[in-house]
């Protein structure tokens, strides 16, 4: 019994995030939760290890599974898929799975666009990863099987969710000795998110589950003395969202010493922060925090659903300078009825909160989000311009645009916004370092903005909204 668990690798090196400083989270914690249950697993990260499909394919046939795993977002599904059917080409008889953010938005919708794959799997991985390496080649065992769907004689068939697992402390560490070393590791310290942003897949789930601190605080010292880790990224949805728990967490990381060994960053809701906390987060290693923004339009804001105000974020940014943790302002150009106006307003509130680094995304109808829908149905004013999920990227996409306010006036807004942070703001050398770091990135935005291309959009606003129906009703 063999198992095999890929994150495809990029068609291209172009952001930041197509080269990740660490090894992906949700597969090693699978290969850590099979290999405990006696299932010989192999862990291939073609993101973080800067592989190509030789690669894949050499690693494949060295080890020969008997089932291959592949984790995908929107924007890497086709990618996930030419994994898939390699697999399926060098290893005859093998089952074909994919999991991650997409499948588990558009489980049934996965498989019949995608044939490669046989099994989609939807929700957390580890459980049911188990219980398909256990099941036989063919339909035998997986009607029973949770969180799945899968291909039957009688056509593609879902079956009921898995149940989460209650017992975070239970599931083994992630197993990182499958995978080069490296300085930098990630770590969650809960699952789920309790927030309804209308523009946010929830993949966990909306019920928070924690790990106890001690817990957390025992993979991160195997972190420093196995693995030599200097840099933990905190995964969480929202790393603050339960402060007592989190102040006891790092309270532990203090008294075991480990901001002498280790620093991190994390996310959050702007609402989430005080001074008070910030201070001791800092005091426990924290360097970098970044904060859910979103908007700088008090109306536009409000009916994003996040439920914070600019006057919050005002303090929350001026609570970690005053703590002396660096932050990164996130927000999103093409909220529901986003205008002109209403974008400037956001680089303006950006510029005027002066975060240490900014990040203007553009809005990305990612499945399994209200957006998603609204845009399918064309309402806040949406136009969905592609049904190529590779478009699906809010930097370098070409998903999405409004009446009010389309694509290449988006993008031109998104430009505008980061050269307005730094000149602003008078940060020349801290400007020039972000875009020598994003170079790629950026040529890859200017591109799109100084060629001539033609519309991508199929005629009409009704064609690539058909595109999708059709997908989801397997035509």
């Amino acid at each position: 019994m063999r198992v095999a668990l890929i994150s495809p690798p990029p068609r291209a090196h172009i952001e930041r995030h197509d080269r990740r400083a660490y090894p992906h989270l949700g597969l090693a914690y699978i290969a850590g939760y099979l290999r405990k249950a006696g299932v010989e697993c192999r862990l291939i990260d073609g993101n973080f290890e800067a592989l190509d499909m030789a690669d894949i394919e050499r690693r494949l046939l060295s080890f020969a599974p008997s089932v291959v795993g592949v984790t995908s977002m929107s924007h890497e599904i086709r990618r996930a898929a030419e994994v898939a059917a390699l697999a399926k080409k060098i290893l005859p008889g093998v089952r074909t799975v994919v999991g991650g953010p997409h499948a588990t938005a558009l489980p049934i919708q996965t498989l019949e666009e995608f044939p490669a794959f046989d099994v989609a799997v939807f929700g957390e991985g580890e459980h049911t990863t188990l219980d398909l390496a256990r099941a036989r080649n063919g339909l035998e065992g997986l009607e029973a099987i949770s969180g799945i769907a899968f291909r039957s004689t009688s056509g593609i068939r879902q079956n009921s969710p898995a149940t989460p697992v209650p017992d975070l402390d239970s599931l083994p560490f992630p197993a990182w000795d499958l995978v080069p070393g490296r300085r930098r590791y990630p770590v969650m310290t809960a699952r789920g998110c309790p927030f309804r942003c209308n523009f946010c897949m929830r993949v966990m789930g909306r019920h928070l589950r924690k790990r106890s601190p001690e817990n957390v605080v025992g993979e991160l010292k195997l972190l420093v003395e196995t693995y030599n880790a200097e840099f933990i990224h905190f995964l969480d949805e929202t790393f603050t969202v339960d402060k007592r728990h989190l102040h006891r967490l790092l309270e532990l990381m203090l008294e075991k010493g480990l901001p002498t060994k280790l620093h991190w960053d994390a996310q959050t809701r702007a609402d989430l922060v005080d001074f008070d906390l910030l201070h001791k987060m800092r005091r426990a290693g924290c360097e970098w925090l970044g904060l859910g923004i979103e908007s700088g339009n008090a109306r536009i804001l409000k009916a994003s659903g996040k439920g914070t105000s600019l006057e919050g974020a005002k303090k929350a940014v001026k609570a970690a300078k005053k703590a002396g943790i660096k932050t990164d302002g996130f927000f999103i150009l093409g909220h529901p009825f986003e205008t002109p106006r209403t974008a400037k307003d956001t680089i303006d509130f950006a510029v005027m909160l002066n975060t240490t680094r900014v990040t203007f995304g553009l809005m990305t109808p990612y499945p399994g989000t209200e957006i998603y829908d609204m845009a399918r149905r064309g309402e806040g004013g949406y136009r969905l311009i592609s049904a190529d999920w590779d478009d699906f990227n809010k930097n370098i996409g070409n998903s999405l645009e409004l009446e009010t306010l389309d694509r290449k006036q988006m993008e031109k807004l998104q430009v505008w916004g980061y050269l307005k942070f730094y000149l602003v703001n008078v940060r020349l050398i801290a400007g020039l370092q972000y875009f020598l770091s994003q170079r790629r990135l950026g040529l890859a935005i200017l591109k799109k903005l100084l060629t001539l291309r033609k519309n991508r959009r199929n005629p009409g606003l009704s064609s690539a909204t058909n595109c999708f129906d059709k997908k989801e009703n397997g035509i």
